[in-house]
């Protein structure tokens, strides 16, 4: 996603599918509204899972990004995000619950010069990622990650509050088919010598039995991050 080879490196990885909440998915709540649907189709994956490749709008010049899901069990999803020579990048588990998807497991991955891959476990201070039963935009929900940049040891800290704006249309090569809008806000921080912080604004689109087709990122007046599915394919 982010290209460049600084901080942003490891978060601009996760911040297309992080989505975690406030609320606390359990298997008991019943969801005032059931927006499961619109979310990644776990139950219709095929054996091998499915690919989906998101071009970046911004720079149409730039590889698109690349993620593989599977269905590793019943109601468990395995994310790997592919960088540059199908390097694994991210790797995160997750569990679906009646009203939510819940993260068990998120590792990030660094490579240096020689190729070697340094693992970089991520704390996941609130475990959901994604919300089944969002109404209206008077809720907030919030999601809070912590984890170590290896070589500096910088200490990074994103959280981000997102509100549920309710429901558009995405086009699909030309076939349009009803959607679901997220505005986001993120906080990024991190610690070396002292705190420094930066706020980003942006939004998430998920479509009907397709999971995310959209996502921008405004992170300053001259960088944006913007990507859109262009491809879903089934793994060989």
């Amino acid at each position: 996603m982010i290209r460049y080879r600084t901080t942003w490196v490891t978060t601009g990885q996760i911040v297309m599918l992080i989505g975690l909440g406030i609320w606390s998915c359990s298997p008991g709540k019943e969801p005032e509204r059931d927006l499961s649907a619109y979310y990644f189709p776990l139950d219709d994956f095929p054996s091998t899972g499915l690919t989906y490749i998101y071009a970046n709008m911004q720079d149409t010049a730039a590889e698109p990004e690349t993620w593989h899901f599977n269905r590793v069990a019943q109601g468990r999803m395995e994310s790997i995000n592919y960088g540059p020579d199908n390097h694994i990048v991210q790797q995160q588990y997750d569990r679906f619950v009646p009203n939510g998807v819940l993260t068990d497991s998120l590792v990030l991955f660094s490579y240096d010069s020689t190729g070697h891959a340094t693992r970089i476990p991520v704390k996941v201070i609130s475990p959901n990622r994604f919300p089944f039963d969002a109404v209206d935009s008077s809720k907030v929900w919030l999601t809070h990650l912590d984890w170590y940049q290896p070589g500096d040891s910088l200490h990074i800290v994103l959280q981000r509050r997102r509100r549920f704006m309710g429901p558009v249309e995405w086009n699909d090569h030309g076939k349009i088919i009803p959607a679901i809008r997220f505005k986001t806000e993120d906080t990024f921080e991190t610690e070396s010598v002292g705190w420094t912080n930066s706020t980003w604004t942006g939004e998430e689109i998920y479509a009907l039995h397709q999971g995310l087709v959209y996502y921008k990122r405004n992170i300053s007046g001259d960088m944006t991050l913007e990507f859109k599915l262009i491809e879903i394919k089934v793994k060989s």
